[in-house]
């Protein structure tokens, strides 16, 4: 897998040092998401809410899904109509952006680690603000520009999100999430709700956008199906693994189309019909 670089090349020492650095890093890595994915693996007979609400919905007027329907193939129509991926700021090479995000994300598990009695939605935002804290040094390298025609790629991708999970959840019918948070905000007032959405619709895509989109990513098949896969994986939600793979996939497209600031707005929009749709059932 072919990587763009950024500025001068590295002394080549440098680049070795960071390789071995991320081979070293990695089994950390690798034996946190283990421990995340058994801490949140789904107990049998769940009771999704969410589900019945989606079966009742149906049930009660499937011709819901013909707008639904229209909206996904207008988005189709004009994802294929635009062209990918258009002059950004360079990628920033895998192993550089790799040594980053490990670090980083292994710092975060320990710190947070030791304050496992904060309230869950105190943990979000230090987390937040943590990994935000850490992308300042990359601000440069992100693209934070608005190109012409970028609402078109929010639309777009907007719509191929939302397209994929209906098709998802109407064709694979998934087990009900092990995300806690579900539950967290179902069971939240209305002020807490307020923080939840600020937290699920501002910061967490910001976040991610930077990580997943920008550092980890780049405009080349290998570095998005990489990309995406981590920020499924990192979820830790067994059956909403395929979705989530599927989100950042169409996130990198149209960060890689038009920016960071459309990617996230994109995602926002997605954190924000799903918040809404919790709220429903």
């Amino acid at each position: 897998m072919s990587d763009i670089g950024v500025g001068s090349p590295d002394a080549p020492d440098s680049s070795v040092a960071r390789r071995l650095l991320l081979l070293a890093l990695a089994p950390l890595w690798l034996l946190m998401l283990k421990a995340r994915w058994l801490h949140r693996a789904p107990q049998g007979g769940g009771y999704d809410p969410t589900d019945q609400w989606l079966e009742r919905f149906l049930h009660w007027n499937p011709a819901w899904l013909v707008p639904v329907g229209f909206v996904f193939l207008a988005g189709s129509f004009w994802a294929a109509s635009l062209r990918w991926p258009t002059p950004r700021p360079r990628a920033v090479p895998l192993d550089r952006a790799g040594v980053a995000y490990l670090a980083v994300y292994l710092g975060a598990f320990l710190w947070m680690s030791l304050w496992t009695r904060m309230p869950p939605l105190a943990q979000q935002f230090l987390y937040s603000f943590w990994m935000l804290a850490w992308l300042w040094p990359w601000r440069r390298d992100l693209g934070w520009s608005f190109p012409r025609g970028w609402l078109r790629w929010v639309w777009a991708g907007y719509c191929l999100c939302l397209g994929g999970a209906v098709a998802y959840g109407l064709l694979v019918h998934p087990a009900p999430s092990s995300n806690p948070a579900v539950a967290l905000l179902l069971q939240a007032g209305w002020l807490e709700r307020g923080l939840w959405m600020a937290q699920i619709c501002v910061l967490t895509p910001v976040v991610e956008e930077g990580w997943y989109r920008s550092l980890l990513s780049a405009p080349a098949p290998g570095r998005l199906l990489l990309s995406a896969c981590l920020f499924g994986l990192v979820h830790a939600d067994p059956s909403g693994l395929p979705q989530l793979i599927w989100l950042g996939l169409i996130f990198a497209w149209v960060r890689w189309g038009a920016g960071l600031p459309a990617a996230v707005l994109t995602h926002t929009l997605w954190n924000l019909t799903v918040f809404v749709y919790l709220l429903g059932a």
